[in-house]
């Protein structure tokens, strides 16, 4: 009995999943806070649009998210395989590569912000710059904290990660306790992307020159990082647009008001995903790692998905039982009462999402980039039918529902398809 305790305690998904959950858990406490105080301080209106621009700024965080997991999985590779060539290759090329990407992408946006400012309903053109300078600095954060996670450094990278909404909290406050309001909190916001990646850098770059400090040929690097990068960054497009796109949309079709009281209870609902990132955050170089040394792997995914379905599980029970906890916790204002009857409901997208979310890590972890086919039409779904329907918030949530359903059920008929090949 001891033993099997001591197998499960000692168990890297469990072990490495508790020191990203300190770090996750105490960067979600941080932002809770955050928003709480954001949800006291700023009228509901403007809360609405800080939500719509920070939603953005996830939105295009697709390209940190996917550059994190391209990262990751070539260092867990190396790491695996004990290639120093091959690390010496990632450190010396990495950087370039996502300067170059991140620079793009800034110019891009910043001649985009006519488009921007009319769509979400803008009317301060520099409140799009500072949106812009974040996402440039959040990708080039993705640098270090691939690696880091690739090498299973989930100590360092949890560090990093609670560095952030620390920024983002103190300095956030005290701007809009100045008068300052959201020009103010968007200044945080920025200076807490700006920092991790200086930390993050400064000790990659270390232990750049304690691994080699040979002359690498980058083309190596880059023709097998090609092969593998589009289709992950179409994948994590994917679900970024299903995660995210709801706030923005609901700017654009709702009234203000009533799109700061969605942002509310969005908040609410994916406080839920908090709890199980920890997982997928170790659960990802534990297949690649496994899988470059062409060992099993149904024991963790089974072990995965029971532990993300009592997580979420459990708190869905809760949103269901306790809404009026839920609400007088998150946003106990009367302007967010209403709010009370679609708290639950929501709950039960994410936890269905919760799980299909295991399965899209499985695939990219293994190299099944192709699942950005089923994405991207999952996403598609998801918009074209708010686009069409969004009479109300009850039509919003039963399309969430309805695209995490589906996405759940692609992978199941494609991870079916993924073990036959394999037998």
């Amino acid at each position: 009995m001891k033993s099997a305790v001591k197998n499960i305690v000692t168990h890297p998904l469990i072990s490495g999943s508790s020191i990203a959950f300190i770090g996750s858990f105490g960067s979600s406490i941080l932002a809770y806070l955050f928003n709480l105080a954001m949800i006291r301080l700023l009228p509901v209106s403007d809360y609405g649009l800080l939500t719509a621009l920070t939603s953005l700024i996830t939105l295009f965080g697709i390209f940190q998210t996917s550059l994190v997991g391209i990262f990751a999985k070539f260092s867990a590779k190396y790491r695996a395989n004990k290639d120093e060539y091959g690390f010496n290759q990632l450190y010396s090329s990495g950087l370039k590569f996502v300067i170059s990407i991140s620079a793009i992408l800034g110019v891009i946006l910043i001649l985009a912000t006519p488009f921007l400012s009319e769509f979400l309903k803008v009317s301060e053109s520099f409140l799009l710059i500072l949106v812009t300078f974040s996402i440039i600095f959040s990708i080039i954060s993705a640098f270090p904290l691939g690696i880091l996670q690739g090498e299973m450094k989930f100590w360092i990278t949890s560090i990093l990660y609670i560095i952030a909404p620390i920024v983002k909290i103190v300095v956030g406050i005290i701007l809009v306790l100045l008068g300052y309001n959201i020009i103010g909190v968007l200044i945080a916001i920025l200076l807490a992307s700006l920092f991790p990646s200086l930390i993050g850098l400064t000790i990659i770059r270390r232990n750049r020159r304690v691994i080699s400090s040979k002359k690498t040929d980058s083309s190596m690097f880059f023709a097998e990082f090609k092969k593998y990068s589009l289709y992950y960054f179409l994948a994590s497009l994917g679900i970024t647009i299903i995660t995210n796109a709801d706030i923005l949309l609901v700017r654009a079709f709702f009234e203000p008001h009533v799109s700061g009281q969605y942002a509310a209870l969005s908040l609410m609902g994916k406080a839920i995903f908090y709890f199980t990132s920890p997982i997928y955050f170790v659960f990802f170089p534990l297949i690649v790692q496994k899988n470059e040394r062409k060992e099993t792997y149904s024991k963790i995914l089974l072990y995965t998905i029971g532990i993300v379905v009592a997580i979420t599980g459990s708190i869905s029970l809760f949103y269901f039982i306790f809404p009026q906890i839920v609400l007088a916790v998150f946003a106990p204002s009367e302007e967010y009462r209403s709010l009370i009857t679609y708290i639950g409901p929501f709950s039960l997208y994410m936890l269905i999402f919760s799980v299909a979310n295991i399965f899209n890590y499985l695939f990219l972890s293994l190299g099944k980039t192709k699942v950005f086919i089923i994405n991207l039409f999952a996403a598609a779904v998801f918009v074209i039918s708010i686009m069409i329907f969004h009479n109300s918030l009850e039509q919003v949530i039963t399309i969430l529902f309805a695209s995490s359903l589906l996405l759940l059920i692609l992978y199941l008929v494609y991870y079916y398809r993924v073990k036959h090949e394999k037998n």
